[in-house]
């Protein structure tokens, strides 16, 4: 008899009392508690979304800047162009120029369509002047090995 008043009380105390109640009791989050904790959480994604957008929109303003800051050969004149490199980066473009220069060239940096810059050695007018460009250019240390002609005809650039 003690058994079954016992387990209609604490049925009684179950079905009675909220959960939180109970969760108080055991040492749990209310339910009051989950919601501000959710809230929080929620408060966090945002502000991490606003903070990657930020950067997101600093970066871009600092490529067009430095795009803006190197000039690029909007009307290719020569047939041909002897190109070191293509670059994502403004940068490693920005290098290539500088050791061109140093070099003695004078280079041309072209925009691709792609988003890509190549860098342009020297242009030229016949595919043979081009490829003895190549030669020469071989001779000096600044060359990289993966020199190659392109023709403007080939339209990949804007």
């Amino acid at each position: 008899m003690k058994s079954k008043i016992l387990l209609l009380a604490a049925v009684a105390i179950f079905s009675l009392t909220g959960c939180d109640w109970v969760r108080k009791q055991m040492g749990k989050p209310t339910s009051a508690e989950l919601e501000a904790m959710q809230a929080e959480l929620q408060r966090a994604r945002e502000q991490r979304v606003a903070d990657s957008l930020r950067q997101i929109a600093v970066m871009d303003s600092i490529r067009l800047a430095e795009q803006a800051r190197l000039p690029y050969e909007t009307e290719l004149t020569h047939k041909y162009y002897v190109i070191l490199g293509s670059f994502k980066k403004d940068f490693n473009a920005e290098n290539m120029v500088a050791n061109l220069k140093k070099a003695g060239y004078s280079p041309v940096r072209i925009a691709l369509k792609n988003g890509f810059d190549m860098v342009a050695a020297v242009g030229c007018d016949s595919y043979s002047e081009a490829w003895s460009e190549i030669m020469k250019i071989e001779d000096n240390d600044l060359c990289p090995y993966d020199v190659w002609i392109y023709s403007p005809e080939q339209n990949l650039h804007k």
